[in-house]
């Protein structure tokens, strides 16, 4: 489905596409970049795209490249490029009157949108290198906040979406997957690979109006147990036939294969910028002296023993009264 049909420099470029396209994009990162016009131009390039290009694309989102710093310029413009990923995929699957939200206090990331029916949607990213498996409940979803979105629309309230990284997801259960199982309001989750899939597979936006419409009966009760809540959205909007189970499984398997590559193509990534800088250090050691190689390595051995404690000096001398 996908493995036969890219080559590995192929998959490598769609990997890098997002990185790539921001640096193309912006010179210098002293300045703020216009957010606005890049995530402008980004959407041009994406609608113009072949639905089996913007699905691989779709299908690895959600990765915040790991040489950005938490909370920079270059972490908000890829989360914006996500976002803008989400909205183009609800597009495709005919909510065409979905939009970017562009006020970010109390407001959902995208708008999903067909005539008189409204999703709200928080688009996820995370860094592969994050130092949690999986991230905490409150990271994820706050259901008030779904309710807050949805309750300044006048118009048919369907529910929400989270579009998520599977590589993220909890392995046993999770609270979170109580609040994508009580409904009211309707809030459910989706990998990035299973928007992918529904691209690719023709699957609709009235299939996920119904489903969101179903949620009552679907999910009966709350449940933590993720297998009660991934076995309500296969059979009701993914795979409610065995045949369209057989391809969904295919298919998941072949995309489990990709975002493997991705994690390796990522590690490769990590790997050279080590070894260049291993290289650099070694280049600019062999240019010192004796006598600044005893001072280096003084204060290195001390920053590692005492870095702790001086850092608790420093915060008495900031926060404690002394003399």
């Amino acid at each position: 489905m996908y493995l036969d049909t890219y080559s590995e420099k192929e998959l490598n470029q769609s990997f890098d596409f997002l990185e790539n396209f921001i640096k193309s994009h912006v010179t210098s990162w002293e300045t703020a970049p216009n957010t606005s016009l890049i995530e402008s131009e980004f959407t041009k390039c994406i609608q113009s795209m072949q639905d089996k290009e913007f699905s691989l694309l779709v299908l690895h989102a959600g990765y915040i490249p790991e040489f950005y710093l938490p909370d920079s310029s270059q972490e908000t413009l890829y989360s914006k490029l996500i976002e803008s990923l989400v909205c183009e995929w609800a597009k495709r699957i005919g909510f065409t009157d979905s939009f970017l939200q562009t006020q970010k206090s109390n407001k959902e990331d995208v708008t999903i949108k067909n005539g008189n029916s409204v999703i709200v949607c928080d688009a996820k990213s995370f860094r592969l290198g994050r130092s949690q498996a999986a991230p905490n409940v409150k990271d994820t979803i706050k259901k008030q906040a779904y309710t807050t979105w949805l309750d300044q629309y006048t118009c048919k309230k369907v529910g929400g979406l989270v579009t998520f990284p599977s590589l993220h997801d909890w392995k046993k259960g999770s609270e979170a997957y109580s609040y994508f199982t009580e409904g009211s309001p309707a809030i459910m989750m989706l990998f990035y690979e299973q928007m992918a899939y529904m691209l690719i597979s023709n699957i609709k936006y009235d299939k996920v109006i119904k489903f969101l419409d179903d949620y009552d009966v679907i999910f009966p009760e709350a449940s933590k147990d993720r297998r009660v809540y991934w076995t309500g959205v296969k059979r009701h909007l993914l795979t409610p036939s065995q045949q369209e189970a057989a391809q969904y499984n295919r298919y998941m398997n072949e995309s489990e294969q990709i975002i493997k590559m991705k994690v390796n193509h990522v590690l490769a990534q990590i790997a050279c910028y080590l070894l260049d800088k291993r290289f650099e250090i070694e280049y600019e050691v062999e240019q010192l002296g004796i006598d600044k190689l005893r001072e280096m390595a003084v204060e290195s051995k001390y920053h590692n023993i005492c870095a702790d404690i001086e850092r608790q000096q420093d915060n008495i001398c900031r926060f404690r009264p002394h003399d």
